[in-house]
């Protein structure tokens, strides 16, 4: 059996097809509204979770991911590690062997801006173009999570671009790259590739939560630079709500229909593209993943 089938399996139920469309009468006006409002969640849902300034790019892992996970009991670690290593290679994203060293590092704590302190020495665990005054920020800002990932530019074959190449672009922009690979209009000769992804959470943000959900919330953190407050309200049901729903409300137990097919869109689209194109590629890819998606489970 695949991996895809296996997690489809965990992720998935009733996966039988549906039914046709009753096309008597008026219906048809009624589907094609649907697809319609369909289409436009899909296009919300795909920007709210990449942001990216106008001619940006969007990052991600171009080497195997490596999840390690800290602060939980050993055999509870394992199954979240695990977890994340399968949602990984199903979604299409590269995995490393047993034993890799360690770029996705997820951290519960029972305190997590003293944990921000004492990670504020290694200043290599934070992006190079971060400031003390970003990380205090993080350190005393009030949410249970913090999550961030540190990158380096690669150009289209997978080479790091050299620091003296990057001394080369005038004021960080891509324009410099032309001397060193071809660029278009829809593709910059460079693109960003995470080199780590952190996520430190606040442990009692946890209560009630399973090892699924934990794993399946911190896949779609680290995988992608996402943030859950950028979402709408009447965004489609995603596993990222699971951290800030209030207590007693109906959450996802396992990654919903739309965040599989986000991650997997993402990581079949074009790497080396600006964000605006890329995110207009995900949204085919997307759309075809939900037509073929079984029905979700439930909440608990």
């Amino acid at each position: 059996m695949s991996v895809f089938l296996v997690l489809a399996a965990s992720i998935f139920t009733g996966a039988a097809a549906a039914a046709p469309p009753d096309r008597s009468g008026d219906s048809s006006a009624i589907v094609v509204e649907g697809v319609k409002n369909r289409d436009q969640q899909i296009r919300q849902f795909i920007r709210q979770l990449t942001p990216a300034p106008t001619r940006g790019q969007l990052g991600r892992f171009e080497m195997p991911v490596c999840p390690t996970v800290l602060g939980i009991a050993e055999a509870q670690a394992d199954v979240v590690a695990n977890r994340m290593r399968t949602v990984a290679k199903a979604a299409g994203i590269p995995v490393a062997r047993p034993g890799c060293i360690t770029n996705i590092a997820l951290i519960v704590t029972p305190d997590k801006a003293r944990l921000l302190k004492y990670l504020e020495r290694w200043l290599g665990m934070f992006p190079q173009q971060w400031g003390s005054a970003d990380i205090h920020a993080l350190e005393r800002s009030p949410d249970a999570v913090a999550a961030w990932q540190t990158e380096q530019m690669i150009w289209d074959n997978g080479q790091p671009v050299s620091s003296r190449q990057m001394e080369s672009v005038p004021n960080g922009s891509t324009g410099g790259y032309y001397q060193f690979a071809t660029a278009s209009r829809l593709k910059p000769a460079a693109c960003y590739s995470f080199v780590k992804s952190v996520l430190v959470i606040q442990a009692d943000a946890l209560a009630g939560l399973t090892p699924t959900q934990l794993a399946d919330y911190a896949a779609m953190r680290a995988f992608v630079r996402t943030d859950p407050k950028r979402l709408a309200a009447s965004s489609p049901g995603t596993i990222l709500s699971i951290i800030d729903a209030p207590m007693g409300a109906p959450v996802p137990i396992t990654l919903t229909p739309w965040d599989f097919s986000f991650l997997k869109s993402f990581y079949s689209s074009t790497k080396n593209m600006y964000a605006e194109y890329q995110r207009a590629e995900m949204r085919g890819l997307m759309r075809r993943e939900l037509d073929s998606a079984p029905a979700p489970e439930g909440k608990q």
